[in-house]
């Protein structure tokens, strides 16, 4: 079975969560719900509230089969997160991995993943180093739901062996690192003073 990492964004509307373990929790925004499935286990979601919920949920696959299903929770802050990068989930067993349900650091996952967060202010330039044989990154769509041509922050990213590329909030793309220690860099080119809600996977 696999993982599911749930990472909320928004700013007022919020999921509740409920599995077969006992456990319910409100998420709120900057909350990491990770539910290692394991052996098995059934999770349900569902609005907190009267309006619709809008977040991240991400699945992979673990090293290790046969597994006791855990449940983990992370929080951090837009300022931990505000033209930095935070690593929020990180392989069991890293130095700075602490596999118990609530802990400060990244969540564990039985994965070769590494994942990071930033908040990308207007005008701003970030570098990431990417250790892993390859990534992807995603431009959060923090403006709300909408079918059309997004209207929220749009970035540039500056890839090794590649082109720039232009993402808008809802975008996605692949990274192939072709050398360890390359270099992702993250421009916010937004017309307007827009922040860019970012996730970095670096993956091997």
């Amino acid at each position: 079975m696999s993982s599911c990492l749930t990472y909320t964004h928004p700013s007022i509307i919020v999921p509740c969560s409920q599995d077969s373990m006992g456990n319910i929790e409100i998420l709120k925004r900057g909350d990491i719900q990770m539910t290692s499935a394991g052996t098995g286990i059934s999770h349900s979601e569902k609005c907190h509230g009267s309006q619709p919920v809008h977040f991240l949920q991400i699945w992979s696959f673990p090293k290790i089969s046969h597994l006791e299903p855990k449940y983990f929770t992370r929080h951090f802050t837009d300022e931990e997160k505000r033209d930095q990068w935070v690593k929020i989930v990180a392989p069991i067993g890293d130095a700075d991995v602490k596999p118990v349900r609530e802990a400060p650091g990244p969540a564990p996952v039985h994965s070769d993943l590494t994942l990071y967060a930033t908040l990308v202010s207007d005008g701003k330039t970030l570098e990431r180093s990417l250790q892993g044989k390859k990534g992807y990154i995603h431009v959060i769509q923090t403006s709300g739901y909408n079918p059309q041509r997004s209207q929220g922050a749009r970035v540039r990213i500056h890839g090794p062996g590649a082109d720039p590329l232009e993402l808008r909030e809802g975008d996605g793309a692949y990274i192939f690192v072709g050398q360890k220690g390359n270099t992702l860099k993250i421009e916010n080119t937004s017309d307007e003073a827009k922040t860019a809600e970012i996730l970095v996977f670096d993956l091997d």
